[in-house]
């Protein structure tokens, strides 16, 4: 056998062995959403359309002259935000968590969203792509908007003063741990005009692993004895 030959099938049981292998870590469930709304948690008008799409519209009196709940996509109402068991419950904040400005009068009234656990490890990105679209007129001040909540982290991902946008998001991880993912879209100071956030592709990649330097050592230490041996026979 070529010493070459060796030292390549040397270092493939080094991979097996895990002494090079990246560490385990989870995956995002269901993050394309082709089986549906499995293994999220929703509350309010949430739905597997576009991946996934969640909206701040009611069943009543809603973006007229528009019929009521013309833009609701899964037959259930927005959800109310400010109280117990509303939205900022949901997602894991305290109330009020989602008003913009309350000193300002600007408060959010009701909304959609959708959660899931992570368990993360330092190093890894998490990754998604979203779109945001609103009926509300820019110049009504009602300024309704989309949110990715990471852990205790509050990101806006859009607004309607920003216009109808999308964009491909990510972050990376520096420590282990669980980490609550959510996403919502709120209406800001009004019920009436329906904005939403649609999802895709949303996953959880590892970063490449860099061997422990005593496994490394260990590893190389034993090709190279082999390489050694073969070389005095």
């Amino acid at each position: 056998m070529k010493l070459q030959s060796l030292i390549s099938r040397c270092a493939a049981l080094l991979l097996a062995a895990g002494v090079l292998a990246a560490p385990a870590h989870a995956a995002v469930v269901n993050g394309n959403f082709g089986a549906g709304l499995t293994g999220w948690s929703t509350l309010g008008d949430v739905a597997a359309i576009n991946g996934a799409t969640l909206t701040t519209a009611s069943l009543d009196v809603d973006d007229a002259p528009a019929g009521a709940g013309a833009f609701n996509v899964s037959g259930t109402a927005a959800a109310a935000v400010g109280v117990p068991g509303g939205v900022e419950s949901f997602v894991g904040l305290p109330l009020g968590g989602l008003d913009p400005d309350p000193a300002s009068g600007i408060w959010a009234f009701e909304g959609s969203a959708l959660k899931q656990t992570l368990t993360v490890k330092a190093g890894d990105t998490l990754s998604f792509d979203w779109q945001f679209s609103s009926q509300e007129d820019p110049l009504s001040g009602m300024n309704d908007y989309a949110f990715v909540l990471i852990g205790q982290t509050l990101i806006t991902l859009a607004d309607v003063l920003g216009g109808a946008t999308g964009s491909h998001f990510s972050t990376t991880f520096g420590a282990d741990g669980n980490v609550d993912l959510g996403f919502g879209i709120v209406d800001v100071n009004d019920y009436v005009g329906t904005s939403s956030l649609s999802l895709a592709n949303i996953s959880l990649d590892a970063a490449r692993s860099v061997p422990e330097p005593g496994s490394l050592a260990l590893g190389l230490g034993g090709l190279a004895l082999l390489a050694r041996r073969k070389l005095q026979k």
